[in-house]
């Protein structure tokens, strides 16, 4: 059953109903539901009026604002929702693919790799990025030395 996306007025025009529906609740009935406006922006006779003026032939002193207070039927909706919610976690928790042996050998080469790169490494490394390095070096020069080296 389709739920009110916000608290409202809402017309059914087949069967010219208007009611106040509390956002997240369901609509009375499975017909489709025409949004009239907000309740704290506009009374019942606003409403009203604003029902004919969009449905020609509308008669707003016929129309009764209907409050869709089952307050029974919220609380099993609601319940319902939260069942529906808690299963759907645990259906995905349990639906995570994840390769165990990749973990495993991943682990494994973590464990016996280096604990720091050695000494003579970082000398290395760092003279070799000195050498790159020049005085009159520009971003647009530092990023065609990137390419450059990229390829």
């Amino acid at each position: 059953m389709a739920r009110a996306p916000e608290t409202g007025f809402y017309f059914e025009p087949i069967g010219e109903r208007l009611v106040l529906v509390v956002e997240g609740c369901p609509f009375p009935t499975d017909d489709h539901w025409a949004y009239v406006g907000d309740p704290i922006e506009m009374t019942p006779e606003v409403a009203r009026l604003e029902c004919a003026n969009r449905w020609p032939g509308v008669d707003p002193d016929s129309l009764e604002v209907e409050l869709d207070l089952d307050f029974e039927r919220s609380v099993e909706e609601a319940e319902r929702r939260q069942q529906e919610d808690a299963a759907g976690l645990v259906r995905r928790a349990t639906e995570l693919d994840l390769d165990l042996d990749l973990l495993f050998a991943h682990a494994e080469a973590l464990r016996h790799a280096p604990a720091e790169p050695s000494p003579s490494t970082t000398r290395a490394a760092l003279d070799e990025a000195v050498d790159k390095l020049d005085s009159s070096d520009t971003i647009g020069a530092s990023i065609a030395r990137a390419a450059r080296d990229q390829d």
